[in-house]
């Protein structure tokens, strides 16, 4: 009786959140279900074999490229629009009570009780970074993961980035750990061994620490190169397979074999997993190619100075014109942008728009990068100039708040 009135209820709050436009209702409903029966989430969970993605970086792309491969094997609840809390997951999982596979995007500092909820099969864990957006320490973090390592289920598996010398250290006494290449492109907070404190040397093999000889490990799946035809080839355990990833990025591929990794933990053929991931080509508006005034612009979110550090490196590697939306997002809103190397980005004029664009225009004039400011965003698209070798397509790095704001403006656009 107590779990159906919970859903009752949280079914009542979501609809009334929607009929006020407040949003989806999913977090809201979910939170009243939670209150009424706190342990729902199992109830409506437990019974599918789930994979779990967490991290600071990439979980909604990587989310999104497991569904797909799950999807090989039958039908998959997943929580696509992000809501990544306890109360956001609980109102996914009770809207489709019939799926057998779930692919879950968790909060890194909620993992402990999806995980008690779900006794999952799989963890894909991806990264460790500061978050801003908060006022989480990292270190809470690692040690709730170091928590949550210890009381994994027997059967379960963890897929770490061996790459991430604070991932591999909160995951190692899980039950069973599996290497996986997932690079890191910003070493700033992993300057220090978290065992023994250290500081941690870098070089082609890798991370090593000098105090206690921990040091990367031997990635059983290794992104090998990209081939002629623009597939990329993923080495594992099994032999090789060749993966067409269609998101953009250097990140993409680093999903890939997180996705191809999870899909053979769950008994999936590595084949057929390769060709589900092809076909997924967006991920909540965040990598789809808006048309704006004549151009094609895709929006990239971006919340700690990691993110902002691989969307520069993108920007200089590719030649990619480079717009920067940054709205207000409370007293931190643009810390994140301090730490990041804008200075790669000097000999270009960058169009600057939102909020806090007297914010960024002040990080770039500190890089000595020249910026000038757009009121509107369009005109800030119109106005970037592409570097060499570049196809044109707009890079617009934003911030959480101008993302979402500016999502929903060019979608409403295409209508």
């Amino acid at each position: 009786m107590l779990p159906t009135a919970a859903l009752t209820a949280g079914r009542f709050a979501s609809s009334l959140s929607q009929f006020l436009g407040k949003g989806s209702g999913e977090v809201i409903g979910g939170r009243l279900a939670l209150r009424i029966d706190p342990q729902l989430l199992a109830r409506v969970g437990r019974t599918r074999r789930s994979v779990l993605v967490t991290g600071t970086n990439g979980k909604s792309t990587v989310t999104a490229l497991v569904a797909a491969a799950l999807r090989a094997r039958g039908r998959v609840v997943t929580n696509a629009t992000g809501a990544n809390m306890p109360d956001g997951i609980v109102t996914v999982m009770a809207s489709d009570r019939t799926s057998e596979l779930a692919a879950i995007e968790v909060d890194e500092v909620y993992l402990r009780p999806v995980v008690d909820a779900l006794e999952p099969q799989v963890i894909i864990a991806l990264n460790a970074f500061r978050e801003y957006t908060r006022g989480v320490s990292l270190a809470a973090t690692l040690e709730h993961w170091r928590d949550v390592a210890d009381h994994l289920p027997s059967d379960s598996v963890v897929l770490a980035n061996a790459d991430d010398p604070l991932t591999m250290w909160a995951f190692e006494g899980a039950p069973r750990v599996v290497a996986v290449e997932g690079a890191l492109g910003w070493h700033g907070d992993a300057a220090l061994c978290p065992a023994c404190g250290r500081e941690h040397q870098w070089s082609a093999d890798g991370w090593s620490c000098p105090g206690c000889g921990r040091r990367r490990p031997d990635p059983a799946w290794r992104i090998e190169t990209q081939l002629a035809d623009g597939t990329w080839l993923i080495e594992h355990p099994l032999g090789s397979e060749a993966v067409r990833v269609a998101v953009p990025g250097r990140t993409a591929p680093i999903g890939a074999a997180f996705a191809l990794a999870a899909g053979v933990e769950m008994g999936i053929d590595v084949r057929a997993t390769a060709e589900a991931i092809s076909r997924v080509v967006d991920v909540d508006g965040r990598y789809f190619p808006f048309p704006v005034r004549g151009r094609s612009a895709r929006l990239l979110m971006l919340k700690n100075p990691a993110g902002w550090t691989e969307a520069i490196d993108v920007a200089v590697t590719s030649g990619s014109p480079f717009v920067i939306a940054v709205d207000p997002f409370g007293p931190k809103d643009t810390t994140t942008m301090w730490e990041a190397p804008f200075r790669r980005l000097s000999g270009r004029s960058l169009p600057v728009t939102g909020g806090r664009a007297a914010d960024a225009l002040a990080v770039l004039e500190a890089s000595q990068v020249d910026g000038a400011e757009f009121p509107d965003a369009s005109d800030a698209i119109a106005a970037a100039t592409a570097g060499e070798g570049s196809t044109g397509e707009v890079i617009v790095a934003c911030n959480y708040p101008a993302f979402r704001r500016l999502s929903k403006q060019f979608r409403a656009s295409m209508q």
